[in-house]
């Protein structure tokens, strides 16, 4: 029970997160992961949900960070990541019977 506890509070604490930035926005020259739709950056395809580096402002708009470096141990990271979210869209696409 009490590992379940922590999920839980874990989980709630990036519900909070994420709203705290989406509506006060990043600190300036500072940014957080976020599932937003891809504009092609880091090798995504366009509209796929992914987690990417992003900056939002006071207003809520939100920009991806494009000039992060990425090394090979990441490229290959987020190669992976990727092809394991293409996958289990499929598996539940098939589930649905939508494909």
């Amino acid at each position: 029970m009490q590992r379940r506890g922590m999920t839980t509070m874990s989980t709630g604490k990036a519900i909070a997160d994420h709203l705290k930035y989406w509506t006060r926005g990043t600190p300036v020259g500072q940014f957080v992961s976020m599932a937003v739709p891809s504009n092609g950056a880091y090798g995504i395809a366009k509209g796929v949900f992914y987690s990417f580096p992003v900056q939002i402002n006071k207003h809520g708009d939100i920009k991806v960070v494009t000039d992060l470096k990425v090394d090979e141990f990441s490229r290959e990271m987020i190669d992976n990541s990727y092809i394991e979210l293409q996958t289990e869209a499929k598996e539940a696409l098939s589930i649905a019977e939508l494909l």
